[in-house]
């Protein structure tokens, strides 16, 4: 018999091949991820609650009109963003769209732009939260568009 019917070199090169292409994978999503945080928008970070003195008068309901639970505010992962964040203010963000944050702490992940912050404010977000959360305040929050 000239030629092997033996599979296994074929199996450790398939194995190999896999590792490889997941490292790529990784490998181009650090570069991407860091890409990104390079062009973030970096902000100071704080917490509101869906309460009328904080709000308006309807503060179940955010400025793109999303309800708000009240006893699960703080799932709900929705920010509030400066006016002067939002494109039709200038900035990069519009309702609706999903954001990492990264540098805030317990509080770094996905969020929805939902709600806008008083027009006093600037370069500065609000992360909604179920009253009874202790507050926090971070510096230099980055917000990546996903």
């Amino acid at each position: 018999m000239l030629f092997s019917m033996n599979t296994t070199p074929t199996k450790k090169v398939d194995e190999v091949e896999k590792v490889s292409f997941e490292r790529v994978e990784q490998v181009t999503a650090e570069l991407n991820l860091k890409h990104k945080i390079k062009n973030a928008i970096s902000v100071v970070a704080t917490m509101y609650n869906a309460v009328e003195n904080q709000c308006d008068a309807d503060p179940f309901i955010t400025a793109c009109m999303l309800e708000i639970n009240p006893r699960k505010a703080s799932e709900q992962k929705y920010i509030a963003v400066s006016r002067d964040l939002l494109k039709m203010n200038g900035g990069s963000l519009v309702y609706g769209q999903r954001v990492k944050l990264i540098g805030c702490g317990h509080k770094n992940g996905i969020y929805t732009v939902a709600d806008t912050m008083n027009k006093r404010f600037r370069n500065k977000i609000d992360i909604l939260e179920t009253q009874g959360t202790p507050l926090y305040k971070y510096n230099n929050v980055k917000i990546i568009v996903i």
